[in-house]
């Protein structure tokens, strides 16, 4: 078991890590949204009300979610400074390639998630728990692969990529903005199991998704130096803004059509459009083993939307040999030769590569996420926690590792830190407060304070915050924080 564990984290800390940031909350059962991460969990109070459509209380500190991340490399990585303390982007005099090429990755991720919680409710009955959340996300992920930087960097002539193929492929951009509706329940088996489930319905806004990714150039060493690309990509669109009527190429104007329309995009037709609709779910159980010891376990936004609004599917496939460029034409000083031959090898290549659109409706999935995790209570006042987490993206599982600890300073004040590793960064350090006064509840969370303190090193920054009403808290619990 020991060795199992051992090559379990192992395996974890030199993964390629991904994943939306919420650890160091997880363990905090105190906090309503909590149940976001694991819908099996149970506040202590009655009732629970919070969002941003909470007059006063929603507006003044509103909950909002943000992260931005990369899998690889850092800012200072990509924009450097020069001897001169100017700014050095790749490519130019005094960039070191070298650092940059050392912190990519195969391929390489940066994110961008946030959302804000309208509306969060939570009511318990018994050993029941029910609750109501609104919210508005947006998912975004732009990736490429380490060949791509190479050959930016040095060209397809270098030592690294002659008789051999460059992986150009995993370049491309997934984004979804939608909004979420969700009712969820909970129920208290026996004193040790507590099972819960989150129905939520989608209405997408926005979406464009690169469902294929593949773009190869193989470089023969031998004379002339020979290419083969093989392409073959497919991204779907459906946003509010542009219609796109038609796509080809018109040979004899000799140019490439793209029919469109603008639209006019009012904020009624986005937030209240529901022709994209979709259906998700959460799944969470808890398990007390004993006095100390508790066992967490979830599955959060599992679930997908069908696009059938303004859809567009552009797509191209095909396999190219390019044996060089030739010049015999061009010395013949006869315009109508040399033009000839350009058309005919452009055309060529146009009709091998020539995109083609589609308009019919597609299905996307968001990003799954997945948690396992167990708490020992020290004491009254300290509790450790260990979170695996791990999300689903581009055919791939994408782990990270949280050690915690929970204290309760004060019977109206609470905090916890965390150390994760987490983008390829093992020096994320989090912090969460939690402040309590009556029925009033203020949070604010991050999985890494240095990303504020040093973010052109960071690989992460994201923050958390809101406010809570709370009503109805068991007395006797209520100057504990801490369940």
């Amino acid at each position: 078991m020991k060795r199992l564990i051992f090559f379990l984290i192992v395996g974890i800390a030199y993964s390629n890590l991904i994943a939306q940031q919420n650890n160091t909350l997880y363990f905090f059962n105190s906090l309503p949204q909590s149940k976001n991460m694991n819908p099996a969990y149970q506040n202590e109070c009655k009732l629970h009300i919070g969002g941003a459509l909470i007059p006063l209380n929603g507006q003044i500190l509103a909950p909002i979610h943000l992260n931005v991340s990369s899998n690889g490399f850092a800012y200072k990585q990509m924009v450097q400074t020069n001897s001169k303390d100017s700014l050095a982007l790749p490519n130019l005099d005094g960039f070191d390639e070298a650092t940059l090429e050392d912190h990519l990755r195969e391929v390489n991720f940066v994110t961008l998630e946030t959302y804000i919680n309208y509306l969060t409710v939570g009511y318990k009955y018994k050993k029941w728990y029910f609750g109501l959340d609104i919210n508005d996300k947006v998912d975004t992920r732009f990736s490429f692969n380490k060949d791509l930087m190479g050959m930016f960097l040095h060209g397809n002539g270098s030592e690294a990529f002659i008789n051999g193929t460059a992986n150009l492929g995993d370049l491309g951009v997934t984004s979804t903005s939608y909004s979420e509706y969700s009712l969820s329940a909970s129920y208290q088996l026996d004193k040790k199991w507590t099972f819960g489930i989150a129905a939520k319905v989608l209405f997408g806004k926005m979406n464009i998704w690169t469902e294929k990714s593949q773009l190869d150039l193989y470089t023969n060493g031998s004379e002339n130096y020979p290419l083969t690309v093989t392409a073959d990509y497919v991204v779907h669109t459906s946003q509010p803004f542009v219609k796109v009527t038609d796509l080809y190429y018109d040979y004899d104007g000799d140019t490439m059509v793209f029919e469109s329309e603008e639209l006019e995009p009012t904020f009624s037709s986005i937030y209240g459009n529901t022709k994209n609709f979709g259906l998700g779910f959460d799944l969470g159980a808890t398990y007390q083993f004993n006095d100390k010891m508790k066992f967490y376990a979830s599955l959060t936004d599992m679930g997908y939307i069908k696009w059938t609004d303004n859809v567009q599917t552009f797509s191209v496939d095909g396999e190219y040999r390019w044996n060089g460029y030739d010049f015999q034409p061009s010395i013949t000083e006869d315009e109508n030769i040399i033009t000839d031959h350009n058309d005919s090898l452009k055309h060529h290549i146009i009709q091998i590569y020539e995109p083609e659109m589609q308009t019919s409706s597609y299905v996307s999935y968001i990003t799954p996420k997945a948690y396992l995790g167990g708490t020992y209570q020290i004491n009254e006042k300290i509790r450790t926690g260990l979170l695996l987490r791990g999300s689903f993206y581009q055919h791939s599982f994408h782990p990270s590792l949280t050690i915690s600890g929970n204290f309760r300073v004060t019977k109206w004040f609470e905090s916890a830190v965390s150390y994760s590793m987490n983008h390829n960064s093992y020096t994320d350090v989090g912090l969460a407060l939690v402040a309590k006064a009556k029925w009033w509840q203020f949070f604010v969370s991050t999985d890494n304070v240095w990303g504020f303190v040093w973010p052109q090193s960071a690989h992460n920054v994201n923050y958390r915050m809101g406010i809570n009403l709370l009503f109805g808290c068991d007395k006797k619990e209520s100057n504990t924080l801490i369940h």
